[in-house]
């Protein structure tokens, strides 16, 4: 077992989960609590306010639960490790439609999930040893998201491994998927109803869950079990009796009341938010293909998708300066192979080196006409900065 490929995917784990994390809680604070107080004051669910040390146990409590995130996401790097997850090649196959298909049944899925593991830890015998924590934020805040006890976590956790073994899905999807994941988590907690209403004062899109919906189970936590969706409650008796009053107290006052320049400055710090926290569009291998150059123009790499593998991405070492450095038939052997497209960066790939002839976990961050190239042993890593070979000026004859 080659555990400085697991000790790296576990760090890439836990950067990934801690930005989601950090960067939208931080950007729900600091819009809806900070930026725009005042003018959604009418639409502040509680009048009290958590305190800060609250705040920062649950901050301390979700960085618990995002390492053991990262660490049950190993579960699915070792299935594909070892050839035992054919789902996201199947998937990447299959094309747009599936991908499209595998994320709402993703999102659907998990709200089931949640529903029935969450309802069942509000058992009076599991309560104290799976749930407590969370519910000691009595009134939530965004940061409140993660604030799990250890077995809560666990089980949260699961479920994107369950997920990826049941069902073949791309692992961009997946990104996606979490990204979808953490911005209702957080504004589910955030304690502002920015929901839209409809006339009558219900929810506009009815079959979603409002933060009042959730605010409510942190309230009286015998009710309002669901994630992103109200059906589960309503079919199984659990939602909430007085729901819409409490939705309609907290929509009395219209969104934004200060008019047009309110609703601007909404909108902007929203999209700021969004375009932090958003991850990079998905790529191809067609969008990075072709010849790049090592620092120094010490080499040139041909990038292309891989050939037993179309959505994955491969390199071939076609040229170097000194090829006396390199070890024999270095020249024409791929030096990057079984990149994937994780929403992110290409990652989970492997990266050889012609000079020592070790491989090395890597992932490679495009930019344009730069690409970032990181490399780890264990907990040593290296970065490089590669450039597109068309994109260095040529020396012109004087």
């Amino acid at each position: 077992m080659d555990i400085a490929a697991f000790a790296t995917q576990w760090l890439m784990n836990v950067q990934t989960d801690l930005t989601r994390y950090v960067v939208f809680a931080v950007s729900v604070w600091l819009v809806l609590w900070i930026a725009l107080a005042r003018p959604l004051a009418g639409r502040k669910i509680r009048p009290d306010t958590p305190k800060p040390r609250q705040m920062l146990i649950e901050f301390g409590a979700s960085l618990r639960s995002i390492a053991i995130f990262s660490t049950i996401g190993l579960l699915t790097f070792a299935l594909e490790r070892f050839g035992l997850l054919p789902g996201p090649a199947l998937a990447a196959q299959w094309g747009a439609p599936w991908a499209i298909v595998t994320l709402v049944l993703m999102i659907v899925a998990h709200d089931a999930y949640f529903y029935w593991t969450h309802r069942a830890i509000h058992d009076r015998r599991l309560f104290r040893v799976f749930h407590r924590r969370h519910h000691r934020s009595h009134n939530p805040s965004p940061f409140t998201a993660y604030s799990f006890d250890l077995g809560e976590a666990v089980i949260n956790g699961l479920f994107v491994p369950l997920w990826m073994v049941l069902a073949p899905t791309q692992w961009w999807v997946v990104g996606v998927f979490m990204l979808h994941q953490i911005v209702r988590n957080t504004l589910g907690h955030s304690g502002y109803e920015i929901f839209p209403t409809r006339r009558d004062g219900r929810p506009l899109f009815d079959a979603l869950t409002t933060t009042t919906h959730h605010d409510l189970h942190h309230a009286q936590a015998g009710y309002n079990y669901g994630l992103y969706f109200t059906w589960w409650d309503r079919m199984m008796g659990t939602e909430h009796p007085q729901y819409y009053e409490h939705f309609a107290a907290a929509t009395r006052r219209p969104l934004l009341p200060r008019g047009a320049k309110a609703s601007v400055l909404a909108a902007a710090a929203i999209a700021l938010c969004l375009s932090i926290a958003a991850p990079a569009r998905a790529q191809t291998p067609a969008s990075i293909a072709g010849d790049w150059a090592t620092p120094g123009l010490g080499a040139v790499v041909r990038l292309a998708a891989c050939a037993d593998n179309a959505q994955a991405l491969c390199g071939r070492l076609i040229w170097a300066w000194d090829p006396a450095r390199l070890r024999p038939g270095a020249i024409g052997a791929q030096m990057l192979r079984d990149f994937t497209w994780n929403g992110e960066a290409w990652r989970e790939g492997a990266l050889f080196n012609p000079e020592d002839g070790r491989t090395y976990a890597g992932s490679i961050q495009p930019d344009g006409d730069i690409l970032r190239l990181r490399g780890c042993a264990g907990p040593f890593c290296q970065t490089q900065v590669w450039r597109r070979l068309s994109s260095i000026p040529r020396p012109t004859s004087q």
